[in-house]
């Protein structure tokens, strides 16, 4: 499955731009989206797609900063995740892909 997270901090965001991205990086993307701020780890929608993952799914974001809330648990996600086997992709940021990092 390809799924994608897409997430606004404040009301006065727009969620558009990045469901847009999102879908014209897969045209079945399965989106999860959710107005939330980041300095939050208890995300609902977010905790909803992580419990959905499975080895082989790839996750997708419009910049890495929709994934987490700071460089520290950023990093920490994207090892347990990429440890999961699932593929990351950071649209703004190809080359922290997971795809990046693959062995040979």
């Amino acid at each position: 499955m390809i799924y994608g997270y897409a997430r606004i901090s404040t009301k006065t965001q727009k969620i558009g731009r990045q469901v847009k991205n999102l879908q014209t990086y897969h045209k079945d993307i399965v989106i999860h989206q959710e107005a939330y701020t980041g300095t939050t780890y208890a995300r609902p929608e977010w905790t909803k797609l992580q419990r959905k993952l499975k080895e082989g799914d790839t996750l997708v974001f419009d910049s890495v900063s929709r994934m987490s809330r700071d460089a520290k648990e950023g990093t920490k996600k994207y090892f347990h995740l990429r440890e999961n086997g699932i593929n990351l992709v950071f649209l703004k940021e190809r080359h922290i892909d997971t795809e990046a990092y693959r062995e040979p």
